[in-house]
């Protein structure tokens, strides 16, 4: 998620990068550690908690219990590794494709010390470094939207995840998706808060895994629980508006603010958010 039209036209992979390289510290800034919608079921009843939700679901859908070596692919600055290594006994690698998430990242995880077991990389997912079947589990924690520059990419990001984990092995993974296209006026609206449109983001992913050889084992939508994360992001640039308008300008601030308003009413009418436990076949 961010909150500013820093990088505009068409998308590519290096764009993606560059994007997140700028928007990090904006995004931590008024939003939090975590570069994902929150899950906001049970007692989660904050930001922080609800971004930690949303973590723990695709972990829970991973089923880590017995992995040793577990990928984090498109791992903002590390935070679900944290998470993730401060309850399983596995090594996690991350990779992110911004340079800035990725030394950030690399701060934060020294802080909690913990370098000996999580390493960040800079990489590029449509085009994973790592031998055949060098993983036991994958997470990927709303990310494919992001990586996915073009159609044809989404199949490509599957079929790597399927090439580098091992026959057995599982994967927790969650996206925003778009079932059909919204309005011109809705895309702007989008875009003044996204890195692509929601037509973009037109997705089966179920389809596609079950399409590269997976086993979906468990399949949920969690849009509705992500909702309340827009009320949490408008209370937030309400309460450091002023802050806001230094840094963005008092217009663009104003923007910002008038889209959040529509952005819930927007995936209401034509989104999903679908969180899959995948499996690769023995």
């Amino acid at each position: 998620m961010a909150f500013a039209p820093f990088v505009l036209g068409r998308r590519t992979i290096g764009g993606v990068g560059s994007y997140f390289d700028l928007i990090t510290d904006d995004a931590r800034l008024f939003y939090g550690e975590s570069f994902h919608f929150g899950y906001f079921a049970g007692e989660a009843n904050t930001l922080e908690q609800g971004l930690e939700a949303h973590t723990d679901l695709v972990l829970e859908m991973a089923q880590l219990e017995k992995a040793t070596k577990v990928l984090d692919v498109g791992c903002g600055i590390g935070t679900p590794a944290i998470r993730l290594a401060s309850r399983y006994g596995a090594h996690v690698t991350g990779v992110n494709i911004s340079q800035e998430q990725v030394r950030q990242g690399r701060v934060l995880i020294e802080q909690r010390g913990l370098s000996n077991r999580i390493d960040l990389q800079r990489g590029n997912a449509l085009e994973l470094e790592f031998q055949d079947a060098s993983f036991d589990a994958v997470l990927c924690v709303e990310v494919g939207g992001d990586i996915c520059v073009q159609s044809k990419d989404k199949q490509t990001l599957v079929q790597e995840l399927f090439r580098i984990v091992k026959p057995g092995g599982s994967i927790g993974f969650s996206d925003l998706v778009f079932t059909s296209s919204p309005t011109l006026e809705e895309e702007n609206a989008l875009r003044t808060l996204l890195y692509h449109e929601g037509k973009e983001l037109i997705t089966d992913w179920a389809s596609l895994f079950l399409q590269a050889g997976f086993i979906v084992e468990r399949s949920t939508d969690i849009l509705p629980q992500t909702m309340p994360t827009w009320d949490y992001t408008m209370a937030t640039y309400q309460k450091r508006s002023e802050e806001a308008a230094r840094r963005y300008g008092r217009r663009r601030t104003e923007n910002i603010l008038l889209n959040l308003r529509k952005i819930p009413l927007i995936l209401q009418k034509y989104a999903a958010f679908p969180v899959l436990s995948l499996k690769k076949p023995a």
